[in-house]
């Protein structure tokens, strides 16, 4: 009667663990194996407080071909930034030089700690497979982006792609090239339509940019692509580029002719009716 308890009790426990993926208690265990057994890392970098992290973490639980795909092909660690991370994990993203301003976020290391892919997440099994895949890929990885850029590939999905990389890098000069070039790739007849937008949202730093000057020139069609709790704030995006220029600490210098164009930002923008509080 014990044994025949004690094998019922084994065979829940292990179909547990199987429907869900495996995460290591530590970094240093996650290389240890992935040494080992000569795999990639998958790092889960999220926040406990983060809702869409939870939707993820949910789903990495019980999604069977999500969890089936991650315990065969990758060691899996899971990274919490709530509160503040372990000393070993920031040294180690630090080291990676990754610097990320959300959460979720997908991360990929190869056995050696070197630097493969990283995404943000749709929390759908698709989604996060597909990125797996990605990672396994050298043709479809992050770290692939830069070679792919110098042998010449202009077109804009990979000129978007290394723009994120370049901005999880915190690499501004660089970004700021190839935002622009991403513009000059970018079909002029869809200027005005959300794929625009999302650029300029996401990788767009400078207002020298072409998405900024279109956007900021039109300013009346710059509505209807935020929904839900967001909804009315695509200017802000704008703004956002505005104010980080005009923290320039050289602002006292700047010539007549740009001190007016950045006072006609900020009352376009209707970021203050007196402009001249950010030149005094």
């Amino acid at each position: 009667m014990k044994r025949t308890l004690f094998y019922i009790v084994f065979l829940i426990l292990s179909n547990t663990i199987s429907a869900q993926v495996v995460f290591e208690p530590s970094l240093k265990e996650a290389f240890k194996k992935a040494k080992e057994q000569n795999k990639i890392v998958f790092i889960e970098y999220y926040n406990s407080d983060c809702s869409v992290c939870k939707r993820l973490g949910d789903l990495l639980k019980s999604d069977s071909l999500v969890t089936a795909y991650y315990n065969k092909n990758f060691i899996n660690y899971a990274m919490n930034t709530n509160g503040s991370l372990a000393d070993e994990d920031n040294a180690f993203i630090e080291a990676a030089n990754l610097h990320f301003n959300s959460v979720p976020v997908l991360l990929y290391f190869d056995k050696d700690k070197q630097f493969l892919h990283h995404s943000g997440v749709n929390v759908d099994a698709e989604h996060i497979i597909n990125e797996g895949k990605k990672a396994k890929h050298p043709d479809y990885r992050s770290s692939g982006l830069k070679s792919k850029y110098d042998k010449g590939d202009r077109t804009v999905k990979t000129l978007y792609a290394y723009c994120d990389l370049l901005l999880v890098n915190k690499n501004e000069t660089l970004l700021k090239k190839i935002s622009q070039e991403l513009f000059e790739s970018f079909k002029k007849e869809e200027l005005p339509t959300k794929k625009s937008y999302i650029i300029l949202k996401q990788v767009v730093i400078s207002t020298e940019n072409g998405f900024f000057q279109y956007w900021i020139n039109n300013l009346d069609s710059l509505k209807d692509f935020e929904t839900g709790y967001k909804a009315g704030t695509e200017k802000s995006y704008l703004e956002k580029i505005v104010l980080k220029e005009l923290n320039d600490t050289t602002i006292k210098n700047w010539d007549i002719s740009k001190k007016n164009k950045f006072k006609e930002y900020i009352l376009k923008l209707k970021i203050t009716d007196n402009p001249e509080v950010y030149f005094e």
